[in-house]
């Protein structure tokens, strides 16, 4: 392969890598805490001091999206009468997962892909 068309793969994947990964732009804006200070195994902080990072969003009060939500999610524990600190409306079920899990970086992306969640924010259980 020459230089040449080494030069414009790179920049083929640079640019289009996202897309080449069925990855949209903008995927991950949905996720509203800092991913990047997560470890490897989805993990938070340091020393003896490291939890994972519970998170929370609104579905559909709808079988078909809890189905959807939890095959991506093996986490997610739904809550019907509960409308979090996302205050769910009526209509909707509150989801709550967390990050110490398989590829969790995949899995909130593919969350964050879906047309009806809105938001997955961090879930702070006060």
């Amino acid at each position: 392969m020459s230089l040449k068309t080494s030069a414009l793969l790179l920049l083929a994947l640079l640019l289009g890598g996202c897309s080449t990964l069925g990855w949209k732009v903008g995927d991950m804006a949905k996720v509203r805490f800092d991913v990047n200070a997560l470890d490897k195994e989805g993990l938070r902080g340091s020393g003896n001091n490291v939890k994972a990072v519970s998170y929370e969003f609104c579905i559909p009060d709808k079988i078909e999206y809890v189905d959807q939500v939890m095959a991506i999610d093996p986490t997610l524990v739904v809550y019907r009468a509960s409308p979090g600190k996302t205050q769910c409306r009526p209509g909707e079920y509150l989801a709550v997962g967390d990050t110490h899990q398989l590829d969790y970086y995949e899995v909130l992306r593919k969350l964050a892909e879906l047309d009806y969640v809105e938001s997955i924010q961090e879930a702070t259980f006060e």
